[in-house]
């Protein structure tokens, strides 16, 4: 099954870029952005392997629509 999750790129300090999803509780680093996305994937397929897909997508629909929306302030 194919979910589609929010991630979030942030650049470290000190180089390279952490990926965070908070929907399933994940972080991941890399030298580069692909490589932190390419990280997070391996760290989401480990929680599978650990606690079951049903767990880790608990609050998360397949059919669900991820959107990003701007806020000004």
């Amino acid at each position: 099954m194919n979910y589609k999750l929010p991630v979030i790129i942030i650049p470290l300090a000190k180089g390279g870029f952490l990926a965070r999803c908070e929907v399933v509780k994940a972080n991941a680093t890399g030298n580069t952005c692909d490589e932190a996305i390419e990280n997070l994937r391996e760290a989401i397929e480990d929680l599978i392997q650990e606690y079951g897909e049903a767990a880790v997508f608990q609050d998360i629909s397949p059919e669900g629509v991820v959107q990003i929306i701007e806020v000004a302030v």
